[in-house]
């Protein structure tokens, strides 16, 4: 073979292994690139897998946080369904003609202008147990003459106050009741008398608390030219018994910086209370209950020594608890009892109708206005016009006789009941719903344009209900103040 045929073999020699070469260069890619095509499938197999896990997961946690919420919710409707919070007024006073000041308490569970809050204490009784609870704040109101909140304001404090009353003065207003002052005082159930002076905005100027036997509360103030009076109460704690001579029902006279000017008492240690008083020219005349059912006249002069003391057998447990005075005569909002009927041991099974006590200013009675029915009736206040008594209180009874009587079983209606001065009873007229309702006070309402022309009255009330009272207002369990106004007739011309 020639030297150009054995060249030319060699080149085809090597192009044929040269293409066995890139053959198998290019199988060895395409192996290469299906293997690396199943590696992404199982990748993506496994990623879709790992997805449709996760999702399900997610479900299933999102199912699981559903379920707790729902069961959380539902244990907060149940814990809500066992609390009833409490929104009540107490007293209303006409400011000059120009708006209108309240004074109560509220867990403020429903309120636009302030705050609920909770404390925790030991349980006295149930060692290791510790209480919740939905503090009771002290309030204090300012209204338009429309009855709308200008300002609604507490005293703030680590646990309940209460205010009973309030009333303007030169440079503010002054409101009186009690709270808690310290944490021990909660397992023993006792407060602390409270006075709180705010400015006409609402602002807190300062505060003095009272005490004397270890539970003592304010219920009425009585401004003077000279400062202001103080009626309330300061008894024993529960279980504790002495014979301290200085409890009972107080009055003490403060200047208008809170400086006590004199004090004196008058009842029991373990029940007295003086729920309202009234100034005379020589002096005072408080009115509340000394013992169980025994209410109380005590009158004082202007230096605070005591004059006399005057009891009627038997009030209701709350006693006397409003006086007004017009014509030398003293008119006292209370109940009394009316039965003669007694238990197996002797003891007086109680019936009360509610009553308007007429005394003179030498504290003898003269007579008694009354209104009941087969179960409990009382007046909490009352109003002395020129020609006729307007009493308010609250009926528990199926058969007084009151026009368009709502009776329910064991609650309470409020009524609004008015009287000559000779003891008859003229109108009447009752606010009442699907539970409980109590009137606490009434006033002459600022004079509208129309009053003014037509010479007429109206009047404001204040109380609370827990009834359900349209489709938004009230729950038919906690209760919510209320500040209603009537006409000359007493027929509800607005309810707030």
């Amino acid at each position: 073979m020639s030297k150009d045929n054995k060249k030319e073999e060699k080149t085809k020699n090597n192009s044929k292994n040269n293409s066995k070469k890139e053959e198998k260069v290019n199988q060895t890619k395409k192996n290469k690139s299906k293997k690396e095509i199943k590696a992404e499938k199982k990748t993506l197999r496994d990623y879709n897998s790992l997805k449709r896990k996760a999702k399900i997961i997610g479900i299933i946690c999102l199912v699981i946080i559903a379920i707790e919420l729902v069961v959380m919710y539902a244990m907060h409707l149940i814990r809500e369904s066992k609390i009833t919070y409490v929104d009540t007024l107490y007293s209303i006073q006409n400011v000059d003609d120009e708006y209108y000041l309240a004074a109560g308490s509220s867990n403020f569970r429903h309120s636009k202008y302030n705050s609920p809050f909770t404390y925790e204490y030991e349980d006295s009784v149930q060692e290791g147990k510790i209480n919740t609870v939905y503090a009771e704040q002290a309030k204090l109101v300012k209204l338009d003459q429309e009855l709308n909140v200008i300002f609604e304001v507490t005293f703030k404090t680590d646990y309940d106050s209460i205010f009973y009353d309030a009333a303007k003065v030169d440079d503010g207003y002054i409101a009186v009741g009690s709270y808690v002052y310290e944490e021990k005082q909660l397992s023993i159930n006792t407060r602390d008398g409270l006075i709180v002076k705010y400015d006409f905005d609402g602002n807190v100027l300062w505060s003095k608390n009272y005490q004397v036997l270890g539970d003592t509360e304010f219920k009425k103030i009585l401004v003077l030219e000279d400062g202001f009076l103080v009626v309330g109460q300061s008894i024993y704690e529960n279980l504790e018994i002495g014979n301290h001579d200085n409890g009972g029902g107080i009055i003490v006279k403060y200047d208008f910086d809170g400086n006590i000017l004199w004090k004196n008492n008058f009842g029991g240690n373990k029940s007295g209370i003086f729920n309202d008083v009234v100034a005379l020219d020589d002096g005072y005349i408080a009115v509340g209950k000394d013992a169980l059912n025994y209410g109380m006249i005590v009158k004082f002069d202007n230096d605070g020594n005591r004059l006399f003391v005057k009891n009627y057998e038997y009030t209701d447990p709350i006693g006397m608890s409003a006086v007004e005075l017009k014509d030398d005569k003293l008119y006292i909002a209370s109940s009394y009892n009316t039965s003669e009927e007694k238990d197996e041991e002797g003891n007086i099974i109680y019936q009360y109708d509610a009553c308007i006590f007429v005394y003179d200013l030498n504290g003898e009675l003269l007579d008694i206005y009354s209104l009941g029915g087969d179960l409990e009736d009382r007046f909490n206040s009352l109003l002395l016009l020129d020609d006729k008594i307007v009493a308010l209180g609250y009926t528990k009874s199926s058969d007084i006789e009151l026009n368009d009587l709502n009776y329910n079983e064991d609650m309470s209606e409020g009524m609004i009941v008015t009287f000559d001065y000779e003891g008859n009873v003229l109108e009447n007229t009752v606010y009442s719903g699907s539970k409980n309702e109590s009137l606490n006070d009434i006033i002459v309402s600022i004079p509208s344009t129309a009053d003014k022309i037509n010479n007429t009255k109206t009047f404001v009330a204040v109380g609370y209900s827990n009834s359900r009272r349209g489709l938004f207002n009230g729950n038919n369990k906690d209760y919510y103040a209320k500040v209603l106004r009537y006409d000359e007739k007493f027929t509800l011309l607005d309810e707030k």
